[in-house]
């Protein structure tokens, strides 16, 4: 079991070296320190959870898809969001060998 986990921080590590990672840390720390971009995400947030407690309201869906086109006219949220899907697409990859790895080894006919 340690040899496994010792494997599995290893991929860890590996995803956490990425320039793609680090790219994503980097511009997360710039779009933190913008008070306005940080209060617009936080309204798309909030106006999200609206909308799905509204039980999908069309006034709600409005105001969101009016904060949610002022939010990705910023270039800088549009690259996180690239330099992300490129991170997630990384972590789903070994989930996804992961759970080929295991579906194989456990339905081994004996």
């Amino acid at each position: 079991m340690e040899k496994l986990y010792k494997s599995l921080d290893e991929v860890i590590d590996c995803i956490k070296e990425s320039p793609e990672y680090k790219d994503c840390l980097k511009i997360k720390k710039q779009m933190d320190s913008n008070n306005e971009l940080v209060e617009l995400i936080n309204k798309v947030k909030e106006l999200q959870k609206k909308y799905i407690r509204s039980n999908y309201d069309s006034n709600i869906k409005k105001e969101l898809d009016e904060y949610e086109s002022k939010l990705n006219e910023i270039p800088i949220y549009n690259i996180y969001l690239e330099k992300l899907e490129e991170v997630n697409k990384m972590i789903d990859y070994v989930k996804d060998s992961l759970n080929d790895y295991f579906d194989k080894l456990l339905n081994k006919k004996y």
